[in-house]
């Protein structure tokens, strides 16, 4: 795909669904070795998750993923998926990490693929399968 066809394919999905926009956008015109990213401004703990789901939703082959910074003082979350036309995109945001927030029992430099309803609450330590970065 060319930079114009992916460009194009991301305004369309953009007005064809009422998403949160991103704050910026890296595309790569050869995606099938990098996906498009687009990044969400943060979010407070109260909301992390809301604004990854709406694109969740709207996407194929979806997963997510939530890393804790090796500092550890925040947690990054993502969501994985193609378009309706197949073209590939990560959708990602951050949030301060907080001992009852998501990502709560993450070590920091650790991820875990959590399930995608996981972001619409927190998760506790006991959800948390850790995958060492």
């Amino acid at each position: 795909m060319t930079t114009t066809e992916l460009l194009e394919a991301l305004r369309a999905h953009l007005s064809d669904f009422a998403l949160p926009q991103p704050a910026s956008v890296t595309l790569t015109p050869c995606p099938h070795t990098e996906p498009a990213t687009a990044q969400l401004a943060r979010h407070t703990p109260a909301h992390p998750g809301s604004a990854l789901l709406a694109w969740a939703d709207t996407l194929t082959h979806v997963s997510a993923e939530a890393w804790r910074v090796p500092s550890g003082e925040s947690v990054h979350l993502s969501v994985t998926g193609r378009l309706p036309g197949g073209m590939p995109i990560r959708i990602h945001t951050g949030m301060v990490f907080t001992e009852h927030g998501l990502g709560a029992g993450l070590a920091p430099g650790a991820a875990t693929t959590p399930p995608l309803a996981t972001p619409r609450s927190p998760l506790t330590p006991a959800q948390l399968t850790e995958v060492s970065s």
